[in-house]
């Protein structure tokens, strides 16, 4: 019988959603050692802010993958396993120091704490 139209275009967006959540990870985060967000439209929007708020309502949206959704779950928790790493990663990092760095570390710890959600939430889980 096949899967309705509508509900493959809402699984091929989801999974494009999913792709560019991990291709904006460090647009996210911003420049390395600079204490504001610079990357910003020509009309002066901050497009690193508005990446931050839509990555947290994407993990958000993320933790209410229903149960009949089981290969979307499955990506989802790929994702978050991915962007954890990506946080360890990050938070690894030595050598900057300064109000830059503190709130870099801030953010990370904030995304760790949304994508640990978002996984338990998913019935996975992210070793710390």
């Amino acid at each position: 019988q096949g899967v309705p139209a509508e509900e493959a275009s809402a699984d091929a967006l989801a999974y494009s959603a999913l792709s560019v959540l991990m291709s904006s990870f460090f647009l996210v985060l911003g420049p390395v050692g600079v204490p504001v967000n610079v990357v910003c439209e020509e009309d002066g929007r901050d497009v690193t802010q508005a990446c931050r708020r839509a990555m947290f309502r994407m993990l958000g949206a993320m933790s209410r993958i229903g149960c009949k959704r089981a290969r979307l779950r499955n990506e989802a928790r790929l994702v978050l396993g991915k962007l954890a790493t990506m946080c360890k990663s990050e938070g690894a990092m030595s050598g900057v120091a300064g109000t830059a760095a503190m709130r870099r570390k801030g953010l990370l710890k904030e995304i760790w704490d949304a994508v640990v959600r978002a996984a338990n939430s998913l019935g996975g889980g992210i070793q710390a």
